[in-house]
C-alpha cells in the first residue's frame, strides 16, 4: 500500500512539473527581459520626463508607471522595425544598417553568424534550413535530429578511391536549439523527416514531448543514387 501511494505521489508531481516547468521558464525569461528593458531603456524614458517637466516622477506609482511605459514603448519600437522590415523601401533601410553593423570587426563575427542562425529557423528566412533529418550520432544506433544547412553535397576522399558525397547537418541541442554543433554526414547515411522546420524545433525545444505519433512512419531516405542503410527501428 505505502510503495504505491508513493509511486501514486511520485507519478502526480512529475506530471506537475512537466504541467509548470514551461510555465515557470516563460515567466523567468520575460523577468530577464523586463530586466534588460528597466535597466536600459527606463533610465532614458525617465530623463524625458523630467526633461518635458511631467510632475510627480517620485511617487510610488511613477516608480511603477515609468517601468511599464518603457516596456510599452520597446514592444512598440520592435513592432515599428516589424512594420518597416515588411515593405521594399524597409527592407532596404535595414540592409543598409546591417551592412554598416557588419563593417565593425568584433560585431560581425558575431551578429553575422545569430542572424544567419536565426533566419535558418524561419520558414520564410532566405538562408532556410533545407530539409530536417535523422543521423546515427554519437554512435551508430542512436538516431539524433538534425537540420541538412546546405543542399549542395561535398565530396571527400576516405583515404582511398573511393568518394563520398557529404552535406553539412547542423545538430541542435534540447530545449536550447540555436546551439549545437556542425557535422558533415555522407547522404548515405541520412534519413529525411517529412516534417517542416518549425515542426522538428517544437520537437526539440520540448525534449521530444511535442511531436509526431511515430516518427518512424515519416522517414524517407535521401534523393540520389546512393543505396540506403537500414532504417531504424
Amino acid at each position: 500500500m505505502k510503495l504505491r501511494m508513493v509511486a501514486h505521489v511520485r507519478l502526480r508531481l512529475i506530471q506537475g512539473v512537466v504541467l509548470v516547468l514551461p510555465l515557470l521558464i516563460t515567466v523567468w525569461l520575460l523577468s530577464l527581459l523586463f530586466d534588460v528593458i528597466n535597466r536600459s531603456v527606463t533610465p532614458l524614458v525617465r530623463s524625458l520626463l523630467e526633461w518635458a517637466g511631467m510632475p510627480g516622477l517620485e511617487r510610488s506609482l511613477a516608480q511603477l508607471g515609468v517601468p511599464l511605459l518603457s516596456l510599452l514603448l520597446t514592444v512598440a519600437f520592435i513592432y515599428l522595425l516589424g512594420l518597416i522590415g515588411g515593405n521594399l523601401a524597409g527592407r532596404r533601410l535595414l540592409v543598409l544598417v546591417e551592412s554598416w553593423i557588419l563593417r565593425i570587426p568584433l560585431v560581425k563575427g558575431i551578429y553575422g553568424s545569430m542572424r544567419q542562425l536565426l533566419d535558418a529557423f524561419s520558414a520564410s528566412g532566405s538562408r532556410a534550413f533545407s530539409k530536417v533529418v535523422l543521423v546515427q550520432y554519437p554512435r551508430v544506433g542512436l538516431w539524433t535530429l538534425g537540420f541538412v544547412t546546405a543542399q549542395a553535397e561535398h565530396v571527400i576522399e576516405q583515404g582511398s578511391p573511393a568518394e563520398v558525397a557529404v552535406v553539412p547537418v547542423f545538430l541542435p541541442t534540447t530545449p536550447n536549439p540555436t546551439s549545437g554543433w556542425l557535422v558533415l554526414v555522407p547522404t548515405s547515411e541520412l534519413r529525411v523527416v517529412d516534417i517542416s522546420i518549425e515542426d522538428a524545433v517544437k520537437l526539440i525545444v520540448s525534449g521530444g514531448i511535442v511531436g509526431p505519433a511515430d516518427l518512424g512512419s515519416l522517414l524517407r531516405a535521401w534523393p540520389g543514387p546512393e543505396t540506403p542503410a537500414s532504417l531504424p527501428g
